[in-house]
């Protein structure tokens, strides 16, 4: 009797998200679990604030666990940075292999590139909240929405994840000249994702928004 070959594939990369706030971990475990995705991990940082020790706490995951690769999340709202402060880290972050994924002025700015473009440099996120509760008029930029009335918020709006990452583009254009630096690169970090997990594939969602 003839034994059926099997493929031999080489074994995915761990993939690690540390967060810096609750919210940006609540978020990406949605997308983790939404998109099955058995090599990614998340972890909350339990809310430290200086980007040098989340950069430091990163990099010790990394090793003690043994993954690939490891990004950090954060937004400069959150941590009340600016641009100098994020750029004199980045040569610490690039030696001890962390890459860093930020959002400027906070996470919500992505999730309003998966409807809209911003029309203008947007420096808080209150604008940005009124714009996304235009189209999911119970949205809170809140840690508790993505616990309870947003459970499945990423499984809504995941099948824009295209236009997200198109209008990123478009509003980074326009604004890095002014900042002195992109606004948002989660376009970084959702291209890691797609090269370390596969691209999942969201066809049979029947429950996003404007679709």
């Amino acid at each position: 009797m003839n034994k059926r070959k099997r493929k031999s594939e080489a074994p995915k990369k761990t993939m690690l998200i540390v967060c810096a706030s609750e919210q940006e971990a609540l978020f990406f475990s949605q997308v983790r679990k939404v998109s099955r995705y058995s090599n990614l991990s998340v972890e909350y940082a339990n809310g430290e604030k200086s980007l040098d020790k989340l950069i430091s706490l990163s990099s010790r995951l990394k090793s003690r666990n043994k993954f690939n690769e490891v990004w950090l999340v954060f937004s400069f709202e959150d941590l009340n940075l600016d641009v100098k402060s994020v750029k004199e880290l980045m040569p610490v972050a690039k030696k001890k292999k962390v890459n860093l994924c930020w959002s400027n002025p906070g996470i919500s700015l992505w999730y309003l590139f998966h409807f809209r473009i911003a029309n203008g440099l947007i420096k808080d996120s209150d604008s940005i909240v009124k714009a996304i509760q235009k189209v999911i008029p119970d949205f809170e930029n809140t840690p508790k929405y993505l616990r309870t009335t947003g459970l499945d918020f990423y499984q809504k709006i995941c099948v824009k994840d295209n236009d997200a990452i198109k209008n990123s583009r478009i509003y980074n254009d326009a604004v890095s000249p002014v900042l002195g630096m992109d606004a948002i690169n989660y376009i970084n970090l959702n291209l890691a994702i797609i090269e370390n997990c596969g691209q999942a594939n969201f066809a049979q969602n029947q429950r996003t928004i404007g679709m």
